[in-house]
Parts: structure tokens; sequence; C-alpha cells
């Protein structure tokens, strides 16, 4: 199992940056992006197995929050994605 949960740790990881760099900051200082704004980002596509996997596995980790347990391409959109544990090289969000 340390195989799947190398690759697990490191598309949370990876998900972080792609957080930060599609995303802006929010009113309590975090950085925050629509997932469908996540989800139709070209690098994202290409990077990732199971987008909601790995968004799942990282709420359940405390890296992100997001409301709700499952969420689909387009009823879904406009739901933000939260991420709670930036990666430790990022700037501090703009709000």
């Amino acid at each position: 199992m340390a195989g799947l949960d190398d690759k697990i740790s490191e598309e949370i990881e990876q998900l972080k940056r792609d957080i930060v760099r599609i995303g802006a900051g929010n009113a309590d200082g975090k950085y925050e992006v629509a997932y469908g704004t996540l989800f139709d980002d070209p690098e994202v596509e290409q990077f990732y197995e199971a987008l909601l996997g790995t968004l799942k596995a990282a709420k359940k980790q405390g890296v992100v929050d997001f409301k709700g347990q499952m969420l689909l391409k387009g009823a879904h959109d406009a739901v933000p994605i939260i991420l709670l544990v930036p990666p430790g090289d990022a700037p501090e969000p703009a709000a």
C-alpha cells in the first residue's frame, strides 16, 4: 500500500499547488477556487487520474474543504474548494 499512499500524497501536494495557481484569496485569507474552474484547467485535466478522489482524500486529511460529499461537473461548478493547508512555498493570497 506504500505505493498507493505515495501516489495519493503526491496528488494532494499537486492539488495544493494547483489551487494556489488557479485560485484567489477569499475573505478568510485562504486560497479558494470554484470546482468547475479547477476541473476545466488543462493542467489539472492531464495530471489527475480522478480529481474527485483526490479532493475527497485531501478533505479527509484536512487539507481542503468543500460543501457536500460529491461534486459533479456542471451541477457543482460554483462550489468553492477552500485550501486549508497551502504548500510551504505559497505566497499569501491576495483577497
